[in-house]
């Protein structure tokens, strides 16, 4: 018997695995990864992600790369009724504030590859393939978790952390306490991949077909893919559904055939709504959707997940740094399962527009769409619990800015020249020069930067994050802030309208991240 030692265990190999594992990597931690399968799935599944996933991926993974899988959405996301009568438009060529298009598709296997080699690149990162997860067992100090190879040869890895990322089936979850609250939906879809053989212009790129007759969605499903989803009726079956002949039949419609295009998948998914109510228990901890599912008609399925991931992987490091102590985790669940359970509502209230299958229920629909008696639609959700002060700003829990910029002599986006983490930054002035000692011995023990941004006209030193195109400039005026606390997962802690307000600021995340902290004296 093989035995291993771990700083963290992540139980299962998909996106959010290969996030929180990269992150953690970069950092020098030991990283076990467990994957039951022998390899990696090679057909698509999720499609969509937006700006802040994008920031998120930036982190691990050079933006070219970003660029180079995904197809930017430059139009707007459609919603029809059975006789293409637009009911609802939502505008995705909107560019995001975390520095990238506000939505962008692309093919899964691609992405899952790229990442593959972000993790494989890391020293302290060991990924295991064929190693099935078998046996948990929590101690006071540590986790001990067995996994069986498929020679059925069996190897004990201790950790201080495992994190289930194992999917909807969730080994870990099932290992520790935990209730689940079901959000009320369930729906089956048939989703189908195609890779066109001819060139074709899609108008819209992304569309809902609300019809009672088949519901039906169709989208990008990456570069040179494309995406339809049918909408089981009642009375049908999963099996009479999920048939070749079935699919190519329900693709008629859309001039997709056998002999100008090439079927890579069919699958019949469930769509769910639920929501595991603590996320952490002990030393074990669930991310993604081991920990949530959500519908995908708003496309944050993933996303989520990878919001996970990065909350995750700065208060890991600060506990295995020992510089804070594990009850940092507590605000895990308290920040993400509120985000979460937000955007689940969102993909919902969409939902139930698609999700009509009686034509007199969606005649009414279409009624109250034409006549506006539609109640609007929700605004995407912000921090607001957890280390977030929401006294200092309305913008405090919301996401923080990026852009382009100049800095020692290099043109980019932020944080690929100044880099990640807890980042303090103002137009004004350089945060340092109105903080206290005690104030920015605190902030360097937690690796903050202090940033001052400056105009192209202002420059005296190559040291200086120039903003070159006016875009943060344009942020801070209109936002009519003068400085930001910004933590290492990129929303706000806090923001200040005066500068001169940013010590009390400063004072408030001492005193609520130092609750947590062992190597700093909370004044």
């Amino acid at each position: 018997m093989k035995n291993e030692n771990f700083d963290v265990a992540i139980v299962g190999y998909g996106p959010v695995s290969k996030v929180l594992a990269a992150l953690l990597g970069q950092k020098g931690w030991r990283v076990g990864v467990y994957e039951r399968f022998p390899k990696a799935y090679p057909l698509p599944r999720a499609v969509h992600f937006d700006d802040e996933t994008a920031r998120i991926l930036q982190s691990v993974i050079p933006a070219s790369e970003i660029e180079r899988i995904t197809d930017v959405a430059e139009d707007l996301y459609t919603w029809c009724n059975a006789e293409r009568k637009n009911l609802l438009e939502i505008d995705f060529s909107m560019f995001g504030v975390s520095g990238w298009p506000g939505h962008m598709f692309f093919n899964q296997p691609e992405l899952e590859d790229v990442l593959d080699r972000a993790c494989q690149e890391q020293p302290t990162v060991s990924v295991n393939f064929g190693e099935e997860a078998v046996g948990l067992t929590e101690f006071e100090d540590h986790v001990e978790l067995v996994v069986k190879d498929l020679q059925g040869v069996v190897s004990k890895i201790q950790a201080k952390y495992v994190v289930g990322a194992d999917g909807a089936n969730s080994f870990v979850r099932k290992n520790m306490e935990h209730s689940i609250t079901d959000l009320g939906f369930v729906a089956d879809w048939l989703v189908v991949d195609i890779i066109p053989q001819t060139e074709r212009e899609w108008k819209p790129m992304n569309l809902q077909v609300c019809d009672p007759a088949r519901p039906t969605t169709v989208v990008s499903g990456g570069p040179g893919r494309r995406r339809w989803e049918f909408m089981a009726l009642p009375g049908e079956t999963k099996e009479e559904l999920n048939k070749e002949e079935v699919a190519w039949e329900l693709l008629k419609p859309w001039d997709v055939a056998p002999e100008n295009s090439i079927l890579e998948r069919h699958a019949i998914y469930t769509f769910k709504a639920l929501s595991v109510d603590e996320w952490r228990k002990g030393r074990l901890i669930l991310a993604g959707d081991s920990a949530h599912l959500t519908p995908p008609f708003a496309g944050q399925g993933m996303c989520a997940g990878l919001r996970d991931s990065k909350n995750l992987a700065w208060k890991l490091d600060l506990i295995l740094s020992g510089k804070a102590d594990d009850g940092i985790l507590d605000t895990y669940t308290k920040e993400r399962n509120p985000h979460n359970r937000e955007v689940v509502e969102s993909a919902l209230f969409l939902g139930k527009v698609i999700c009509v299958t009686d034509p007199e229920a969606a005649a009414q629909r279409d009624e109250m769409f034409f006549t506006g008696q539609v109640p609007p639609f929700p605004e995407f959700p912000y921090l607001t619990d957890g280390l977030v002060d929401q006294q200092s700003s309305k913008y405090a829990g919301k996401l923080s800015f990026q852009s382009t910029v100049s800095y020692q002599g290099q043109t980019g986006l932020f944080d690929d020249l100044v880099g990640n983490g807890w980042i303090i930054m103002s137009p004004v002035d350089d945060p340092k020069n109105i903080l206290t000692e005690e104030q920015l011995a605190f902030l360097e023990s937690i690796g903050t930067k202090c940033i001052k941004i400056s105009e192209p006209s202002d420059i005296t030193s190559e040291n200086q994050v120039v903003d070159i195109d006016g875009k943060y400039q344009q942020y801070f005026n209109e936002t009519g802030l003068e400085a930001v606390v910004a933590r290492p997962d990129y929303y706000l802690f806090g923001a200040v309208d005066n500068l001169s307000d940013l010590p009390s600021l400063v004072d408030n995340l001492t005193k609520q991240l130092g609750q947590y902290m062992n190597t700093v004296t909370v004044g």
